[in-house]
This record gives structure tokens, sequence and C-alpha cells, in this order.
């Protein structure tokens, strides 16, 4: 997702490559973009761990002035709103669902040289999990912890 908003030739006009995980460093420039995975839930069947999860991500974007804020915010709304395809991501993460639940502004907060202004997005993603072993033909017995699958392997 972090490499989506930073490619994306509207969302980068404001925060250039100012995207960031969890924490954005000490002393960076505003506008901002920060990330935070809140939620995760894996898809079930009879069969086991279907690879289909859902995540949801806050979006915090950080600006100068409330009106760059929800320009900010609304760059990346459009962007991931109804966003389906592969993620520019090295296992081109298969999205196949991204819904926006929260569009809020939120109240502004002290920064180094003044106030920082925040408008808080939340988007529920839906995507094929490359990394979660799942039951298919060829893999029947799928084993996390790479054992002999003998069937002992608990």
């Amino acid at each position: 997702i972090l490499m989506l908003l930073v490619a994306d030739p509207v969302v980068s006009t404001y925060i250039g490559t100012r995207c960031y995980w969890i924490l954005a460093p000490k002393g960076t420039m505003v506008p901002q973009v920060v990330l935070d995975i809140v939620a995760t839930n894996d898809s079930y069947s009879f069969q086991g761990c279907t690879g289909i999860r859902e995540l949801l991500l806050q979006v915090d974007c950080y600006a100068a002035d409330h009106y760059s804020s929800r320009g900010l915010s609304t760059a990346v709304r459009m962007l991931l709103e109804n966003y389906t395809g592969n993620l520019p991501d090295a296992d081109a993460t298969s999205v196949s669902a991204c819904i926006i639940e929260k569009d809020w502004t939120m109240p502004y907060e002290s920064g180094s040289k003044g106030f920082v202004f925040r408008s808080l997005l939340e988007a529920r993603i839906t995507y094929y999990d490359t990394f979660l072993p799942v039951n298919t033909p060829s893999n029947s017995e799928p084993v996390i912890d790479g054992g002999t699958s003998s069937g002992n392997d608990n």
C-alpha cells in the first residue's frame, strides 16, 4: 500500500515519498501519510485457511493546515476507494476489494513548529495472502514450520 501511495502521481504531489508505517521519523516535514494496520482477519473454509485475508488499514494524512490535510486525504481516498488489482510490491499482492469505512477530520495536534492537522481514513482491504500456507491439490497438508508433512508434525 505504501508503494502504491508514493507511486500515485496525485498523492505524490502532496507527499513526495513521505509515507511511513506506524510512526514518521522525528522532524519529518508535512504533508505526510502514516499507515498502521488496525486489525486483520483470515478467511477459512472446511478445508482450512483459504489464503484470503482482510486488513483494516488506518491512514493518517498530516498537513500544515486543515484544507491541505483534507486535500491529501481526498487524494488517498480516490486512489484506494474501490481499488482492485495487483500492488506494486515484490509479491504483486492481489487486492480483490478496498472499501473506505471512515473518513474523519481529527483535532489539530501540537507539532515541533506549531500545529499539524490530521485527517484519518480507515480502509478495509481484502487480498490474497501469498505467505499463508493453504490447502491445494498439491499441498493437502499445509505445514508452517517446514516439517515433513508426515501427519505427525504437531
